[in-house]
Order: C-alpha cells, then structure tokens, then sequence
C-alpha cells in the first residue's frame, strides 16, 4: 500500500511537470512558465492534501496494519528454509561440476 507521504511527494513531483508542460504551451515567456509551473504545483499540493485527509478521516488505517506477526514468522521460517535447500543443490552441483573438471 501506498504511504500517504509517498503519495503526496509523487502528486506535488506530477504537478510540477504538469505545470511546466501546460506552461510551456501557453506562454512563451520564461518567467510566465515558472509561475505557471509554481502555481499548478501549489494547487496540486492543495488537492492532494484535501484527499488524503478525507481518506485519512474515512478510512481505519489501524485495521490494514495488523498483520498476523505468527503467521507472517511462519512463511518467512519456510522460505528460509526452502532457500537453504537450493543453496545446498547449487553447492553439490558447483562440486560436481569441479570434481568434472578436475579429473579431466
């Protein structure tokens, strides 16, 4: 899940080459182009702000954050264990190949 304040860095990031995309197109003047360009990005900030503390308001966040901490240290045990069975298999194949190779 996207964090909040990830979400709001990218949006003001988009709004920023929003602003200065449109403010190329309409204005040819430099400085006009900045404004432009600081003036979406403010307003974008504006927005997202107002959309994250509706849905911050709205939505238990608190519910989406338990996570099964034995379950979650179960999975992770097994995948441990299945990546020490591989590692294992790549070691003897490595050996054979070398023992291939040296005895030739």
């Amino acid at each position: 899940m996207l964090r909040q304040d990830n979400f709001i860095g990218f949006s003001i990031v988009c709004g920023f080459f929003i602003g200065i995309m449109f403010g190329i197109i309409k204005f040819s003047d430099p400085a006009l182009i900045i404004l432009w360009a600081i003036l979406a990005t403010a307003g974008i900030y504006l927005i997202v702000i107002a959309c994250v503390s509706v849905y911050s308001r709205f939505v238990d966040l608190s519910k989406e954050r338990d996570i099964p901490k034995e379950k979650l240290e179960d999975s992770l045990e097994y995948y441990r264990k299945e990546f020490d069975k591989k590692e294992k298999e790549v070691q003897n194949i490595r050996n054979f190949i070398k023992s291939i190779q040296s005895s030739d």
